[in-house]
């Protein structure tokens, strides 16, 4: 994933609110507020957590090798999260024929360039740390602080996201 794509995702995570409002009319709308705090919840869970991969990203990007410990903690975790990820990705880019009848077609738009934001950084993730660190190899410092870049962009589209679905509910 290219900055350009990335930029796009932030600004359109910016214009989420307006595409997810829930108009005063239909606050007693109970399907709709539950499908707009399913989406919440969802962006909460492929949210990067500062105390995962980016720990160790900052670690490498700061000159140091992170300990076996971090290893041990952080990458069975990122990695045994797979299947939760690509489910949360079905949610945000479901088959030909289901739309979201809660969301603009924008508004699904953005959530879908999130998924595959999170499913593009991940697999450089995996890519670069996983046999790196496993196996003891020196990782580029580099590709570190590109993929830690990346994250923390995609991170930034997801708070956007989250606070504007949160606004649309007020």
């Amino acid at each position: 994933m290219g900055i350009g794509s990335l930029l796009e995702i932030v600004n359109g995570a910016r214009e989420l609110a307006a595409f997810a409002r829930v108009e005063q009319n239909q606050r007693g709308n109970d399907r709709k507020i539950r499908q707009i705090k399913d989406i919440i919840e969802a962006l909460r869970y492929i949210y990067f957590s500062p105390r995962g991969v980016i720990s160790l990203l900052e670690e490498i990007v700061d000159g140091n090798v992170p300990t076996e410990q971090q290893i041990e903690t952080i990458l069975p975790r990122f990695n045994d999260a797979g299947p939760f990820v690509d489910r949360i990705h079905l949610r945000f880019d479901p088959p030909e024929g289901q739309p979201n009848n809660t969301l603009s077609l924008r508004a699904e738009r953005v959530l879908r360039e999130i998924s595959w934001g999170k499913g593009g950084v991940r697999e450089k993730v995996q890519l670069l740390l996983n046999n790196s660190l496993t196996f003891g190899e020196e990782v580029s410092v580099e590709q570190a602080t590109e993929i830690l870049n990346e994250i923390l962009a995609l991170n930034e589209a997801i708070e956007d996201a989250e606070d504007a679905l949160v606004k649309a509910m007020r």
